[in-house]
């Protein structure tokens, strides 16, 4: 008797269809990878607006709050300036918030300065508290103006005549981060601005110390 006859099956996969395999899920895996990176520099992105956002937003608050006490003598004692010295990128203010009649150097003697157009600096007394720092301030500048809206150009910094006559101090803040995509790299800017009326020094300038 003759052995059976063995059939050869012809199904399996070659060496082609496996390279043709390997090559479209490198090239899937590939893409998903691309939209998982545009997506993660997308959300990076956006958080970095925010808090440069967040941070100019702040900026402009507090100093437009410290700003406007500025002059604030209530013993009269006409012993500081409103506006010790101010330049384009620096304000120096004095007001005696405690009515003691003496500046306190730690909150009553404040400086706000732009250094080398990258951060922004709070100075109280030794104090110095950095607001922002690590991001482009170019076009950032303070301004002053006087009682006719005139503004008061320092050259570099105001006369003792200018600072008599400022009444109004402006800030404007100008910040850029950048952000690195895949081809190439944008600028993530935000702006903001106040301006900040001397009440106290109105006041003081227009109604005589008892």
């Amino acid at each position: 008797m003759s052995p059976p006859l063995r059939l050869r099956s012809t199904a399996g996969v070659t060496l082609v269809e496996l390279l043709v395999a390997t090559a479209l899920g490198l090239v899937g895996m590939a893409t998903i990878l691309s939209f998982n990176r545009a997506q993660f520099f997308a959300l990076r992105d956006q958080a970095t607006q925010l808090d440069i956002q967040t941070s100019t937003r702040a900026i402009v608050d507090l100093f437009a709050r410290e700003v406007r006490r500025a002059g604030r003598d209530p013993a009269c004692t006409k012993a500081f300036a409103a506006v010790a010295s101010g330049s384009a990128s620096q304000v120096h203010i004095q007001e005696d918030l405690n009515s003691n009649g003496v500046l306190d150097a730690a909150t009553e003697d404040l400086t706000y300065r732009i250094v080398n157009s990258r951060r922004i600096e709070r100075v109280a007394g030794t104090t110095v508290d950095v607001l922002i720092d690590g991001v482009d301030l170019t076009g950032s500048r303070i301004r002053y103006f006087d009682g006719g809206g005139t503004e008061l150009l320092p050259s570099p910094a105001l006369s003792a005549a200018q600072l008599a006559a400022a009444r109004r101090v402006r800030l404007e803040l100008a910040a850029a981060g950048t952000s690195f995509g895949s081809t190439r790299s944008t600028a993530l800017v935000a702006r903001a601005a106040t301006d900040v009326e001397l009440r106290n020094r109105f006041f003081i300038a227009t109604d005589s110390c008892p």
